[in-house]
């Protein structure tokens, strides 16, 4: 097997500043219990540092943002980032900063991705490797690669400089025998383990794991414990060493915060883009699609307001998506400034081969931009001004047709399919025939009508009480309109039930 490991050194900052424009050169750093735990390279250059306190680092930059840590929100980045992960390999892994299991480091937060398996698919180690780090600099996220025979390995391995050099230029995975040259070579303080057994490593002068390796593990069992020689076996890999496996939600949620937070709906179009194009780089590696993208605006303690943007058939196009998103964000008046904004998609659904078919050979090229026209209307006008219609089975002209909540366009139906009747009908129905009014066998209905076509004979409902038999007639009127109209047979009287265009 074929390990990566991924570490995010700077994810406790990244979760809070990932919204920043490129180029942002205010000074900024994460404190927790009155220290510094992480900062950015523009409060790097005035010696702040991880570990130095709240104090001493306004001292050095008084022009110095501090942010509280937002625990929270890092799990849910790192969760985003295996989410994201599991569209190169199914068998992703994250792991927190501070994990469970006491006997390991609090080291930075990473990822575990078995390569072995993806590398044929993504055109081989090289390709892979560059394109993972180009998303993860899309995405504005630090990392350093590890690669090797198990997780610990690569864990150790990715904090190796020597190794992320090699890594950066190699195109083939490495032999069993570099790897355990590079393990050999590691510094004890490496290890992934507590700082106690760390300083109790350097105190008996072990300052190489090859140092710890030359050692029978029987002896190292009597010093350090059962765990530690344990840990050393999945390290040389003569023991499996199992990580649990991450299955992604049927949903997708990305979110950015804002550490300034926003007062105009303009300026979270550059995050929202930023967001979108994430979606669109998974649903496309997936092979999913989402019917309808769920903004969510965060204005802190005034609660949150959600904006949702309607999608017609599966659209995987950036630029499209913003439009409605912009269309849908003109019209809301933010309540207060926005701290955080989040894209939600409650349910990714496969994409059918239907929907590919049309999209690689353009045979529903032409109902396009009918689609793209009723997203534009819904996200312009709201999703209550926009309804379809659909056919029922009936005899009577009123009660053949139906609303229908969803808007959609079919270019080939399946299953039973209802038919319109093939006969002049008018394109406006009224809700109830208008009486006509007669007078020596002539028919008026705002001036004189005179019958051209007809009749037309719709008898229905006869095994009922209410017999409905019609005879229809295009009538035209005074004014040159054309009207459709019918004789009642059961009272003879006629009724006006419809204006031709």
């Amino acid at each position: 097997m074929l390990w990566l490991c991924i570490q995010l050194p700077k994810l406790s900052l990244e979760a809070l500043t990932r919204a920043h424009r490129a180029g942002d050169t205010a000074p900024l750093a994460v404190s927790q219990s009155n220290l510094i735990i992480e900062a950015n390279s523009a409060a790097n250059s005035h010696n702040i540092e991880p570990g130095i306190s709240i104090a001493t680092a306004c001292a050095y930059c008084p022009g110095l943002q501090l942010l509280e840590r937002d625990s929270e929100r890092e799990a849910q980045l790192l969760q985003q980032l295996a989410h994201w992960a599991y569209g190169f390999t199914p068998v992703v892994s994250p792991r927190a900063s501070s994990p469970e299991n006491k006997a390991l480091s609090e080291g930075p937060a990473c990822l575990f991705l078995e390569l072995g398996g993806s590398l044929k698919a993504q055109g081989g180690l090289a390709p892979l490797l560059q394109q993972l780090g180009k998303e993860l600099h899309k995405m504005r996220i630090s990392h350093q690669m590890g690669l090797g025979h198990s997780p610990s390995a690569a864990h150790l391995l990715c904090q190796l400089p020597e190794h992320r050099q090699w890594l950066e230029q190699t195109k083939v995975p490495p032999s069993p025998q570099q790897w355990k040259q590079w393990i050999s070579f590691a510094p004890s303080k490496l290890l992934d383990c507590n700082n106690k057994a760390i300083a109790k490593l350097y105190a008996c002068g072990i300052k190489r794991v090859s140092q710890l390796l030359a050692i029978p593990l029987s002896e190292v069992g009597s010093r350090f414990g059962r765990d530690f020689i344990d840990y050393l076996a999945r390290l040389n890999g003569s023991r499996p060493d199992p990580v649990p496996s991450y299955q992604p939600p049927p949903e997708f949620h990305s979110e950015l915060f804002f550490p300034s937070p926003l007062d105009n709906s303009e300026q979270l179009l550059f995050p929202a883009g930023r967001l979108v194009r994430e979606l669109c780089r998974q649903l496309q590696r997936r092979q999913l699609y989402s019917p309808a993208l769920y903004w969510v605006l965060d204005y802190g303690s005034r609660g949150t307001e959600e904006v949702k943007v309607e999608l017609s058939r599966p659209l995987f196009d950036p630029q499209r998506l913003i439009a409605l998103t912009k269309l849908q964000l003109e019209r809301v008046e933010l309540k207060e400034p926005v701290q955080a904004l989040a894209l939600k998609c409650k349910q990714l659904r496969p994409l059918e081969t239907k929907a590919l078919r049309e999209d690689f050979f353009e045979e529903g090229s032409g109902q396009h931009e009918s689609y793209q026209l009723i997203d534009k209307l819904k996200a312009r006008l709201g999703h209550q001004a926009l309804s379809g219609i659909t056919l029922k089975e009936s005899y009577l002209p009123e009660q053949a047709w139906s609303s229908a909540d969803s808007l959609t366009l079919q270019s080939k139906p399946r299953g039973h399919q209802l038919h319109p009747i093939n006969a002049p009908r008018p394109s406006w129905l009224l809700p109830r025939p208008d009486r006509i009014q007669q007078r020596e066998h002539k028919l008026f209905y705002d001036g004189e009508l005179q019958l051209l076509q007809g009749p037309e004979r719709v008898d229905g409902y006869w095994w009922q009480h209410h017999r409905h038999a019609r005879d229809y007639y295009i009538a035209r009127g005074s004014q040159g309109s054309l009207y459709w109209v019918f004789q009642d047979l059961t009272s003879e009287d006629w009724f006006l039930h419809g204006v031709y265009s």
